[in-house]
């Protein structure tokens, strides 16, 4: 138990120290700019501007005169970026704009379709339905992917029209390449299908332009996180071209899901939208260079790295399949190199995901992607001793505590 601010200011600083120098490629984290981080502390994390259904100008508070203008500029940078017509901010996390989409565009007993947990998909619907009275009202099935984790399109168009799903959701928490949604347009128009896509983990590559935006490419509402390859504040958004969807999630995130929307992260969530918009497209173009370089030099090492016939990855993470040299999950043994990545979170796998975007922030490139995959080499293949590791790390991390791409 804390007995002082010196015990909380202690640990903290102890946790700083930690991650800066630890080897940072845990593809959902993110380091934000000291600008996005001062907007966090401004007043408006004292204050609370809820709206219910989808109308945010009939808000519940008096004094938010200043605070609607904020959000709704920051709304239609949103839409700029994003390319959508509407947008809601009140989603606090990826995962609950997600439900929000989930809750508000089905009826009992629709089905959904979406990327199962072992095929590294989010985890939105099927852990939904551990909810007793979910599970009895909302049907799921999983679209299914190759050894590659490559989508199985004709498997997926079979099961939609023998299933006929309310709706459908692309994009997951391993997502190596774009996926080809434009193909399902025409039979979700036929079959009355809507198509989401969970962004989460793409948002700031969408931003940067060097991933297919996916409301271009045909879906009818995207949600997902400001964090991950994005560098903003953690939080949530969903952006539609389609008024009555974005009414429907409206309506399902508040109050239900939803009342105080933590206003403090509007204002930072806006500082970084401006700042994807004059750093985003250098920014992710370095992120999928550095994916490319470490996936390479990882099967270069003998690594059996996934999606291989189509060049690794296009996207700010790799995946590894280490099982040759392990026998159970390896995240632990690589966190006392002080190396942090991820294991297969359904644990149907020994499967690690690596990320590139915190390490490309602080202003590593191709060459520094090899020696990496050495580190990696070093602990799974050579079975080096973990803290010999951990003092190279530190030595090598040491060097890249600057940021790049990023408001000075």
């Amino acid at each position: 138990m804390f007995k002082s601010l010196k015990d909380i200011d202690n640990l903290l600083q102890k946790h700083m120290d930690y991650r800066k120098s630890c080897l940072n490629l845990i593809a959902s984290e993110n380091y934000s700019s000291d600008t996005i981080r001062n907007y966090l502390t401004s007043d408006l994390g004292n204050r609370y501007g809820c709206y219910n259904t989808s109308d945010p100008s009939d808000r519940e508070y008096t004094g938010n005169k200043y605070i609607h203008e904020i959000e709704m500029a920051t709304q239609e940078l949103v839409m700029d970026v994003f390319g959508g017509k509407y947008a809601d901010l009140r989603p606090i996390s990826g995962h609950m704009a997600g439900m929000a989409v989930v809750l508000g565009i089905l009826e009992p007993n629709d089905l959904v379709i979406e990327v199962h947990l072992k095929d590294w998909g989010h985890g939105l619907v099927d852990p939904m339905r551990q909810i007793p009275h979910l599970g009895q009202t909302i049907r799921v099935e999983f679209m299914r992917f190759d050894e590659n984790n490559e989508l199985d399109v004709e498997s997926l168009k079979k099961m939609a029209r023998e299933l006929r799903p309310k709706l459908i959701i692309f994009g997951g928490s391993g997502t190596l390449f774009p996926e080809p949604v434009r193909e399902f347009r025409e039979l979700a128009d036929e079959l009355d299908i809507v198509l989401a896509y969970d962004a989460s983990h793409v948002t700031g590559l969408i931003a940067g332009k060097v991933f297919p935006n996916p409301l271009e490419e045909g879906v009818d509402i995207l949600f997902g996180s400001t964090h991950k390859s994005f560098p903003g504040p953690q939080g949530g958004f969903v952006v539609s071209n389609r008024k009555d969807l974005i009414e429907k999630v409206g309506n399902a995130l508040s109050p239900s899901l939803v009342t105080s929307h933590h206003l403090n992260r509007i204002p930072a969530l806006a500082a970084s939208l401006l700042e994807m918009k004059e750093y985003g497209h250098e920014y992710g173009k370095q992120i999928i260079k550095n994916s490319k370089a470490l996936a390479k030099a990882m099967a270069k090492r003998g690594f059996n790295v996934l999606g291989a016939k189509r060049g690794y990855t296009e996207t700010h993470l790799i995946l590894v399949d280490v099982g040759e040299y392990v026998s159970k999950a390896s995240g632990k043994l690589l966190e006392k190199a002080k190396i942090l990545c991820s294991d297969d979170f359904s644990g149907g796998s020994l499967q690690i995901r690596i990320g590139t975007p915190e390490v490309t922030r602080r202003g590593m490139k191709e060459e520094e992607m090899d020696y990496i995959a050495e580190l990696f080499k070093r602990v799974l293949i050579d079975k080096e001793d973990v803290a010999k590791v951990a003092k190279d790390v530190e030595e090598f991390v040491a060097k890249y505590q600057g940021l790049e791409f990023a408001f000075k």
